[in-house]
């Protein structure tokens, strides 16, 4: 992956610090990422994915695009009952 970024992440509702790392790359109009998500220094999840922006000015908002990936699989694993 050509670009990375680190975050942090609070669930809203349990309260859980979530650390994560994510590479992404930007082709065309698409952007595709993975991120390793970390809570209390154990691994968590591994989520990735494509986000298809169908235009030029994609590489503008991929970070936040990312990011916004990263909080939304941290959150819907979260939410997920056994956590």
């Amino acid at each position: 992956m050509a670009n990375q970024i680190d975050g942090t992440h609070q669930h809203a509702k349990s309260g859980k610090l979530y650390t994560y790392t994510a590479g992404f790359d930007v082709t065309g109009g698409d952007i595709r990422w993975h991120a390793t998500v970390q809570q209390a220094e154990e691994v968590r999840l591994r989520p990735e994915g494509m986000i298809e922006t169908n235009t030029p000015a994609a590489a503008a908002i991929a970070e936040q695009a990312v990011r916004d990936a990263v909080v939304s699989a941290i959150d819907a694993q979260d939410d997920s009952p056994g956590l």
